[in-house]
């Protein structure tokens, strides 16, 4: 008997692999000189680097996790992705652009020039992508796990607003890619921020739905979204872990770790 083909190609390895490898050296920097910045004094040579890299870094994790994607998605359903990309990225740089303009839905913030380029001097470029980047995997996870639309929603939502359980403490509170004017009880973040983040979240998956890119999410295993939404997560996961904010870990590791459970045991809602 022939073993069952692995849903994963050489492509998909190679890809993933490229992503950790550049996740694990930021981490490795961050956990050397980041976290200890009496080092930069030690050695001048390493700090001119660290102070490029600091910025290289961030932007170069956004722009290679999207490209990986986009590998791990053109095989599988050509150009098809295009739409779920322009709805996602309009509506959360439409979401980005009033809150920091306005504050709502995510309370008063602003992105410093750490992130590069700017829409309407307000949010990186770079942004509306990163949406896009972990939306689409949790729509395709959400779509494995329940086949009733609202309930494929909130799943997606959740998992997208996850992420942000790590990000924002290291994003804002390890390091100052952007800055809340109103510091918050979790890390410093306002609480709120993660009720606009699921908002949002909320109206990408319905763009998502009625858009028709279920049909497309389908064509994609949920074992190579899982594992992705996963190696993107291990960035801001593993800053948290070396700073030893323990709470961001441990409710991150619980919404993974019932993830796998979800998925693996082939559990429907």
């Amino acid at each position: 008997m022939s073993k069952p083909r692995s849903a994963f190609t050489t492509l998909d390895w190679l890809s993933l692999a490229l992503l950790w490898l550049f996740t694990l050296t930021v981490l490795l920097g961050f956990g050397t000189f980041g976290l200890n910045p009496n080092l930069l004094a030690e050695y001048p040579d390493a700090a001119g680097f660290y102070g490029f890299a600091f910025i290289i870094f961030s932007r170069g994790h956004v722009i290679l996790a999207a490209v990986v994607l986009l590998l791990l998605l053109i095989p599988r359903v050509k150009l098809k992705w295009l739409p779920p990309l322009i709805i996602a990225s309009v509506i959360s740089l439409g979401m980005e652009l009033l809150g920091t303009k306005t504050g709502f839905p995510f309370s008063g913030y602003e992105y410093t020039s750490l992130m590069g380029y700017k829409v309407l001097n307000l949010v990186p470029v770079l942004i509306p992508i990163s949406w896009f980047m972990m939306a689409f995997p949790a729509y395709v996870l959400a779509r494995h796990i329940s086949t009733v639309p609202v309930i494929q929603w909130i799943i997606a939502s959740f998992l997208l607003t996850a992420w942000d359980l790590t990000l924002d403490p290291a994003m804002s509170e390890l390091t100052n890619y952007w800055v809340w004017y109103n510091q918050g009880p979790y890390y410093g973040m306002p609480l709120v921020n993660l009720l606009g983040w699921f908002g949002t979240g909320i109206l990408i998956m319905v763009g998502f739905h009625y858009s028709g890119t279920g049909k497309m999410a389908d064509k994609i295993p949920p074992s190579i979204m899982e594992f992705y939404y996963f190696t993107v997560i291990v960035l801001s996961l593993g800053m948290t872990l070396l700073a030893g904010y323990w709470l961001a870990v441990i409710l991150t590791l619980g919404v993974i770790g019932g993830l796998r459970i979800v998925l693996s045991n082939k559990i429907q809602l």
